[in-house]
């Protein structure tokens, strides 16, 4: 890393004044950040891969997955080809996980324009207030 005369000449100072024996000035340190900041910026990077839900999923919601869990459940987002699906109640979260993943999927599959779907995961739903209708 280049040194400007000023750091080099405040370094031999700083030198002299407190009788340091070395030569060279210690690299400059990064400043420091909020992890509050790191955060963000991890989670802004993981939402850029999330791709919205085609409306049309949604909208047949009850007819892929049944009148009574559709009431509960809700398709929430596609990341990597993953479809994420919210559950209102625990009970309801594994009503889902009991169904088979290979049947959901082909009646996903069935939907005209939709982008491939490899996975389906089912999570408790992270809003207050259930949705239901």
């Amino acid at each position: 890393m280049k040194q400007t005369f000023n750091q080099l000449l405040k370094w031999k100072l700083t030198r002299e004044r407190f009788h340091l024996e070395d030569t060279f000035p210690p690299p400059e340190r990064r400043p420091e950040r909020c992890i509050s900041a790191i955060l963000a910026g991890i989670i802004h990077k993981n939402d850029t891969e999330t791709v919205s839900l085609p409306e049309k999923i949604a909208e047949r919601w009850p007819a892929i997955i049944g009148e009574q869990l559709a009431k509960h459940t809700r398709p929430s987002h596609l990341k990597n080809g993953i479809l994420y699906v919210h559950a209102d109640h625990p009970g309801w979260l594994n009503e889902l996980r009991r169904l088979p993943k290979a049947q959901i999927l082909k009646r996903i599959s069935s939907v005209p324009d939709i982008p491939e779907i490899k996975d389906i995961r089912f999570q408790l739903d992270s809003v207050i207030h259930p949705f239901r209708k």
